[in-house]
């Protein structure tokens, strides 16, 4: 840092040299005026060196002042040099203090931001891997989830199906049994008109023997006979193919009956059955529905919890960073103090002589 003198102090403390035996010399009223008008329109700094030059410069325009006189108030600069070099030397030792004690607290101060951006980049990391954990899990568990559900409606879609397959075969062996009642009451018919047409045969060769046997008695009683045997056989035959009939009807009526109650039955219990399936799966999806808003809800319930979280941690950072702006700007308003301090003191502002009396 290059020696500057306070311009102010020095020009005052040369006046009190000058006044100090209560009358002012003439030559050091010159000498005092030209140096005052000298250092005042000085445009460089007032180092040791420039300010030697104007006093021997002021000193070649005023020859009346007497040696002792300018030796005097040369020394008496030179000696504000000196205590100008004291205090410089107490200001750096001062400022390199200053220095070291805000590099201490500005280091110690950076440590602990860094020790707080850590912690808090690990409990971020940490808050991010359990969340990204919990999602894993409860994915994990969404999965398993519907795994169980495609597992529950592939059992049920099995049951279901082996369910129909049973019903189709009883079905079908309800059907088949019917068949074979209807092809045995066909083939009891079959049976039922073939003897008749074997009785009906009997008959007529029974009559035609009885015509042979009688044929020797009378003509007439033959004749009667044969009538009376041939009405009684029509009529037997008549009843008999009547009996048959009504039989056969009968029988067709229950084959009938039975599988018209069959096929009802049938059609019943399926759709009873689908009736109860219906229930059920309404059941089911009102339970799934039920299960799915209450994870919803607890999702939701969870999301602002961790939007509270995060707006505190906003706030927080915000509270903190106002903070550091609030010292930031309190430390450039001591540093702007300071300088206005600086330049108030090296301002020149320098005292006049006081009128001469003469």
């Amino acid at each position: 840092m290059t020696e500057q003198l306070n311009l102010t102090d020095v020009m005052t403390e040369v006046q009190n040299f000058i006044t100090s035996d209560g009358q002012i010399i003439p030559a050091q009223r010159d000498f005092y005026r030209v140096l005052r008008e000298k250092m005042t329109n000085h445009t460089g700094l007032y180092t040791e060196n420039e300010v030697e030059l104007i006093l021997l410069d002021t000193r070649s325009e005023v020859l009346e002042l007497s040696d002792e006189d300018y030796n005097a108030i040369y020394d008496l600069i030179m000696d504000r040099f000196g205590l100008s070099k004291r205090l410089e030397e107490e200001e750096r030792l001062r400022e390199e203090l200053a220095n070291k004690e805000r590099l201490r607290k500005e280091a110690e101060l950076k440590a602990r931001a860094e020790a707080i951006a850590k912690a808090k980049a690990e409990a971020e990391a940490k808050a991010k891997a359990e969340s990204e954990l919990k999602k894993q899990i409860e994915e994990e568990q969404r999965l398993a989830e519907q795994a169980r559900q495609r597992a529950i409606e592939a059992e049920e879609a099995r049951r279901k199906a082996e369910e129909i397959a049973r019903i189709e075969e009883e079905a079908r062996i309800k059907a088949e049994e019917i068949a074979r009642i209807e092809e045995e009451a066909r083939l009891k018919a079959e049976e039922n008109a073939r003897l008749q047409a074997e009785l009906e045969a009997k008959a007529a060769e029974e009559a035609a023997r009885i015509k042979a046997e009688e044929e020797a008695r009378a003509a007439e009683e033959a004749a009667r006979i044969k009538a009376e045997e041939e009405a009684r056989a029509a009529k037997e035959a008549a009843e008999e193919a009547a009996r048959i009939k009504q039989e056969q009807d009968a029988k067709m009526k229950a084959v009938a009956e039975a599988h018209q109650k069959m096929v009802d039955d049938a059609i019943r219990i399926t759709e009873e059955e689908r009736l109860a399936d219906e229930a059920r799966i309404k059941e089911e999806i009102e339970e799934a529905q039920r299960l799915a808003e209450e994870a919803r809800i607890a999702e939701e319930e969870e999301a602002k919890r961790l939007e509270e979280e995060r707006i505190k941690l906003l706030q927080e950072e915000a509270t903190k960073k106002a903070a550091e702006e609030a010292e930031r700007i309190a430390k450039e308003q001591e540093l702007e103090a300071a300088r206005l301090a600086e330049e108030a003191a090296n301002k020149k502002d320098i005292p006049d002589l006081p009128p001469n009396n003469d």
